[in-house]
């Protein structure tokens, strides 16, 4: 495929993917400024596709069109998502690469790739879509079967009843081998890869690529009484390999050369036996194990300390051996995830326990991720952490927890969540952490921090308006007689208004103070001599200490002195 036919087949196929979303192709004679293919909104935060054909491999030079590729996407968009789809698959040395360069990126937007047998797998699966833009590459079994059976010179009506009788002889023959079960053959040979999540009550799914033949358990009695069986023998890696399923629970996947021969009493799984050379076998934890979900409160506990408390949160089963059992613990709006790793009991009954953390704090609320830094400090470096039953309002699980000391990096990211987390309560405004945090969002948050703490930052000169008035004329002379005098200045608000992470902060007064000394006191009192009533006259100061910052509860009445000061 050349450049722009490979991103047009690039765009169709997503489009195919994800047929929810709206998905704009952007045509690249024009500059396609780092993107292809996009969706959401450029102006916010999109996922971005860049297409990438390259025949002969990813070498230097592609790997600097990749680089180029990224960064002007980075300078005129905020992406939430970039994602590289090649023609061809990396080599190791290459994804090597690839994997530093999203590490690199991290901070900036989340980085993946849709690479060639990727794609692959989605056009075998995708038979229009494969016609079109690879005609001629694979013989067309649909085509192939009406030359043979000249249904193509039959009415689609005459068709249809053809394919009924047929349907129904071959379903009334498996129901005749076992009538426990229900059949069920679906054609969808444009709808993509079969899904991972199977209907209640699937025994068994047989795919050949554009069908498939759904088994669903019909007498229940009848199986649990005599349930269909099958052994297989395992040779080599697959040894190892069936060993650890059984003992962890955890998904294997066996090549042919792993496999032995394949045995059973199953009539509709008897033919596989003649083919066990070509099958591969994945084994894998059980939807009825991993959809067994509770509800649960979990509270997080240390000594004397303020505990931490989740109302809502669910623990769900991963896998379970006989030697190990794994869940996780997640909520909605909690950014992070717990996963448990339990060992079988001890000789002395003790159970090993190895809890994993893994955060999420991306568009998360900064409020919600102080307070799961907070439970995380409650496990450090030994914490209690409990688990009550919604459903029976009993405890699940109650044991110690053991969580190792924050590194300087998770030192100052809760440092920087803590004063975060501040602001939004103390201007009662919600605050998402971004995807990455802008030099001029430091700024705001360092200039909000010292007007809610009356910080103070020395400054070397102050310039202002000063306003005559009736009220003035005559106090100003005598006020500012000596030069020195302590000022205050106050504001409704903050102008321009802050924006942090986007949002605009709402401050309320504030208001600056200090003593300073009036620099060249006799020529400002004389252009004050000389204004007329409502005139401004500048007056430069200079501090004699630093200026003290504060918020005000409710708006201060000016003096008959006003100023718009100018720091």
């Amino acid at each position: 495929m050349d450049a722009h036919t490979f991103q047009l087949f690039c765009f169709e196929l997503l489009k195919e993917r994800h047929p929810r979303i709206e998905l704009k192709h952007v045509d690249g004679k024009a500059g396609d400024e780092g993107l292809d293919v996009f969706a959401g909104e450029l102006r916010g935060k999109p996922t971005i596709w860049q297409c990438k054909s390259f025949p002969s491999g990813v070498g230097k030079s592609q790997k600097a069109q990749i680089r180029e590729s990224l960064r002007t996407a980075l300078k005129h968009f905020s992406p939430a998502y970039w994602i590289l789809c090649l023609s061809i698959d990396m080599d190791s040395k290459a994804r090597r690469w690839f994997e530093k360069l999203k590490i690199s990126y991290a901070s900036k937007v989340n980085i993946s790739d849709l690479s060639a047998s990727e794609m692959h797998h989605e056009v075998i699966h995708r038979r229009s879509l494969r016609n079109h833009f690879f005609p001629g590459a694979a013989i067309d079994p649909v085509e192939l079967k009406r030359l043979i059976t000249r249904t193509g010179e039959m009415s689609a009506e005459s068709l249809e009843q053809m394919t009924d009788a047929n349907l129904e002889d071959i379903i009334e023959r498996w129901t005749e081998r076992d009538p426990r079960f229900n059949y069920q053959i679906v054609f969808d040979g444009d709808l993509g890869p079969p899904p991972h999540n199977p209907a209640p009550g699937l025994v068994m799914t047989v795919s050949t690529g554009a069908r498939k033949l759904n088994v669903f358990a019909r007498d229940i009695t009848s199986l649990e009484a005599n349930p269909p069986t099958f052994s297989m023998q395992f040779k080599g890696t697959g040894i190892d390999k069936i060993r650890s399923a059984i003992n962890t629970g955890a998904r294997q996947e066996f090549g042919p050369d792993e496999l032995g021969d394949l045995k059973t009493d199953w009539a509709l799984l008897s033919s596989a036996t003649k083919v066990i050379n070509n099958l591969r076998l994945i084994i894998a934890p059980s939807p009825s194990l991993t959809n067994r979900k509770r509800s649960v409160r979990v509270v997080f506990r240390k000594g004397n300390a303020e505990p931490v408390q989740y109302q809502l949160m669910e623990l769900q089963p991963i896998r379970a051996g006989r030697q190990e059992i794994e869940f996780s613990l997640s909520g909605k709006t909690v950014p992070l995830r717990l996963l448990f790793i339990l060992s079988a009991p001890a000789a002395d009954g003790t159970v090993n326990t190895k809890l994993t953390v893994e955060f999420n704090y991306r568009n998360r609320e900064i409020r919600e991720i102080k307070k799961s830094l907070d439970a995380m400090n409650l496990l450090r470096p030994v914490g209690q952490l409990e688990l009550i039953d919604l459903e029976t309002d009993k405890p699940l699980l109650a044991a110690n927890a053991e969580l190792s000391e924050e590194t300087p990096r998770q030192v100052q990211l809760r440092a920087l969540v803590t004063d975060l987390s501040n602001i939004a309560d103390r201007f009662n405004t919600p605050l998402a952490m971004p995807d990455a945090i802008a030099e001029e969002d430091y700024k705001v948050i360092t200039s909000l921090l010292r007007y809610m703490t009356n910080g103070t930052e020395a400054v070397s000169d102050i310039s202002a308006t000063l306003m005559k008035s009736d009220e003035n004329k005559d106090l100003v002379p005598a006020a500012f007689s000596n030069g020195k005098l302590f000022f205050r200045f106050t504001h409704p608000s903050l102008a321009p208004v802050p924006k942090l992470f986007g949002t605009e902060i709402n401050t309320g007064p504030v208001m600056e103070e200090c003593e300073a000394e009036i620099k060249d006191l006799p020529e400002m009192l004389e252009a004050f001599s000389r204004s007329a009533i409502g005139e401004g006259v500048r007056i430069s100061f200079r501090p004699l200490g630093p200026v003290r910052f504060g918020l005000l509860q409710e708006a201060v009445e000016r003096d008959a002195i006003a100023f718009k000061s100018q720091p």
